[in-house]
């Protein structure tokens, strides 16, 4: 939603702002050429103005820039608490039981190799937290690129113990 509505106000800013910054200069270049006698401040005023826009242009892209890596960085949490938790919940699933007599171990049997091809799904999305705990984390320094390994390191901890259950 923020990235949408700072789509929408950059848009509004580059087309309608760049018309009104040709304007002045169109008006300043005729001033100029024209003879005014202020035509010195005019042309400063006119380099300022440019300036000014050059600038606003590049605060747009930094600010278009930081909102991105922001929701990328606000996906990878949410990824990885969706992740941990189906971990976990499927960790809570492991059947304990090993069966009675010979049916009942064959019919574990299956459902444990059911369970298993269950556990294989959740393989690439482990996979896929991993990989953008890596990108991320190379992105960010400090406390935050810790935070992200420890994400990361908990997911793989979960997904081991996991893995380490079903065997």
């Amino acid at each position: 939603l923020l990235q949408d509505k700072f789509r929408e106000f950059s848009r509004d800013t580059g087309g309608l702002g760049q018309e009104r910054v040709d304007a002045a200069n169109a008006a300043a270049a005729a001033l100029i050429a024209g003879g005014h006698p202020e035509r010195a401040a005019v042309a400063q005023w006119q380099a300022g103005l440019n300036e000014a826009w050059a600038e606003l242009l590049e605060l747009v892209a930094t600010r278009a820039q930081e909102l991105a890596a922001a929701h990328e960085l606000q996906r990878f949490r949410r990824d990885a608490r969706q992740v941990l938790a189906q971990l976990r919940d499927k960790a809570r699933q492991v059947p304990e039981e090993l069966g009675r007599d010979l049916r009942a171990a064959e019919g574990l049997e299956r459902q444990h190799r059911a369970f298993e091809h269950d556990v294989q799904a959740l393989s690439a999305q482990v996979t896929a937290v991993q990989e953008a705990a890596g990108h991320l984390a190379a992105a960010y320094a400090g406390p935050r690129a810790e935070e992200l390994r420890a994400q990361e390191g908990a997911v793989a901890a979960a997904w081991a113990e996991l893995r380490g259950r079903c065997q």
